[in-house]
């Protein structure tokens, strides 16, 4: 009789396509990289320390997902996206990204939900003191991915990963990255920021188990990002489609 410990495989080591991969995602998911923001694979293989191989694995799985664009010169860019497809994306992250919420309601332990108060209340520290910095894009990131995470759906985050990964470079704008606002704006949005009333709600729904709430505390929360975005962001109309860029 086969014993349980035969059938074990060595550990497998991550590889530096993925290391790289790793690395690409959270600059797209951080909004690091923004629309129109073109790569060097040398540049990027020479900064990572490792050869163009992995580089090139990375980028190639990244344009695969829609995340990366590599045109036929094999130049690599963060590409623009119309505002039809921008609606879609909104819609589609509004379906998928509420029914974690819903789940996390639902299934979330005590100390995971603990640990989403803390990380809103981390988010709202961060607006009023950091609005439209990099801390204050990464502490609403961390705090939508521990709800995600409290859902119990692999498959699930899996989706919603792969959306951030297109909506990163453009919805982190949202929180006003590089506006070049005067100070005193900066301050006036951060105190009025949608994202606080919605994140309350998104918390107060999860200690009370009601994934309805939960689940349209967060779709509000993407959908109001989505229509500001769409309202101030600049558009590029040279060649005629609208295109959202920041």
């Amino acid at each position: 009789m086969t014993e349980p410990l035969d059938q074990l495989r060595p550990a497998r080591r991550q590889t530096l396509s993925e290391q790289v991969f790793d690395t690409l995602s959270e600059m797209l998911l951080s909004g690091a990289l923004r629309p129109r923001d073109r790569l060097s694979l040398r540049d990027l293989a020479e900064r990572l320390e490792v050869s163009m191989m992995p580089v090139r694995e990375a980028v190639s799985r990244l344009a695969a997902s829609g995340a990366l664009e590599v045109s036929p010169k094999r130049a690599v860019m963060v590409p623009l996206m119309t505002a039809v497809e921008f609606a879609d994306l909104t819609m589609v992250r509004m379906l998928n990204e509420g029914q974690a919420a819903r789940l996390a309601a639902e299934r979330a332990s005590k100390t995971e939900i603990a640990g989403v108060v803390a990380l809103a209340e981390r988010f709202e520290e961060v607006l009023d003191k950091a609005y439209g910095s990099a801390a204050a894009v990464a502490a609403n990131k961390d705090l939508h991915f521990a709800v995600y995470r409290a859902a119990g759906s692999p498959a699930l985050m899996e989706v919603i990963t792969m959306l951030w990964l297109k909506a990163g470079p453009i919805i982190n704008f949202d929180i006003g990255v590089d506006t070049g606002a005067p100070r005193s704006e900066d301050i006036t949005h951060a105190r009025s920021h949608h994202s606080r009333a919605h994140h309350r709600q998104l918390c107060e729904a999860l200690r009370a188990r009601d994934g309805d709430t939960a689940a349209r505390a967060i779709a509000e929360d993407i959908r109001v990002a989505s229509e500001l975005i769409r309202a101030h962001g600049a558009l590029d109309t040279d060649d005629n489609p609208r295109r959202i860029i920041p």
